[in-house]
């Protein structure tokens, strides 16, 4: 087990600024480090600390940050889910982490879950300077999960998103869903989400639980599943049987397309699950393997 440091971040990403917290190991070598951020609609103080607290301790330095219009990142309007900026901040952070002199720059992970899991799926597949990716319940096929929404409510969630997408083109305030509401119109409207996703906020965090809705005009577009044959490094890919979001069916078939490079593991539970008790541990657990194998600890 090793000591460990926590230090802000705070990394310019085109005109705005993006904050991350830097967890440096005590070791006799310059270490790894993981890149992670959150999902659909989530802070870096929220469940991913565990995560990057227990990587901290086995030796690896980890950069967790916040996308642009979010948390402690600068930006307007606020949580706005914007896949393409998003993506560009983790091509900043990964740009700063490979020159930042305390880490192993040629030893980067991507950890990614939910649709920062399809960010790192995508970004493996573009990128030739990563060492290895993880992810647990990524998302994968935007049009795949769309059937899973509720077919008497997906139209006028798309006219309220494209209404949205067109108003920001002329300057309108933003038309914004609620991520999840237990009656009415929301980004994850299944029945387990509101529990869900209510149990990997932090209390002493507040946000306003409601994204501008023209994401769901494009998460509905976005298919990492399309890109992921690019893929030449180990990947760690951990699925939820009974996921409500994203279809089994379309991990399978991703994890196909990565072999053989991907180590797939498909467990009994839902979503939100993995956060949480024995599957956090497990998943920890298994990551942690993974790393070992494949990077390891000086």
């Amino acid at each position: 087990m090793h000591a460990y440091t926590v230090e802000p971040l705070y990394v310019k990403s085109g005109q705005e600024v993006i904050a991350a917290d830097f967890y440096l190991p005590k070791t006799s070598t310059k270490p790894a480090v993981i890149l992670m951020a959150h999902g659909l609609a989530g802070l870096r103080q929220f469940k991913l600390v565990q995560y990057a607290k227990r990587f901290a301790r086995a030796g690896y330095a980890v950069v967790l940050f916040d996308y642009r219009y979010w948390g402690g990142s600068t930006g307007r309007p606020r949580e706005l889910v914007s896949l393409s900026w998003q993506l560009d901040d983790w091509r900043t952070m990964i740009s700063h982490v490979q020159e930042r002199q305390s880490v192993d720059g040629r030893r980067i992970i991507l950890w990614g879950t939910a649709l920062s899991g399809g960010y790192v799926l995508t970004l493996a597949s573009q990128l030739n300077h990563l060492k290895a990716v993880m992810v647990q319940v990524p998302f994968v096929d935007g049009a795949a999960s769309a059937k899973l929404y509720p077919i008497q409510q997906l139209p006028r969630a798309l006219k309220i998103s494209s209404q949205d997408y067109m108003g920001a083109k002329v300057g309108l305030m933003p038309k914004t869903l609620p991520v999840v509401d237990p009656k009415g119109l929301c980004f994850l409207p299944t029945a387990d989400s509101y529990e869900g996703y209510l149990s990997i906020l932090h209390p002493d965090f507040y946000w306003s639980g409601e994204i501008p809705a023209r994401a769901l005009f494009h998460l509905i577009r976005y298919r990492p599943i399309q890109d992921v044959r690019q893929i030449n490094i180990p990947v760690l890919f951990i699925a939820a049987k009974r996921d409500s979001l994203i279809p089994i069916e379309s991990s399978r078939e991703t994890a196909t397309n990565i072999a053989p490079y991907v180590q797939y593991h498909e467990w009994d539970m839902q979503h939100f699950d993995v956060y949480h008790g024995q599957y956090f541990e497990k998943a920890v657990k298994t990551q942690l393997e993974f790393l070992h194998q494949h990077i390891g600890v000086s």
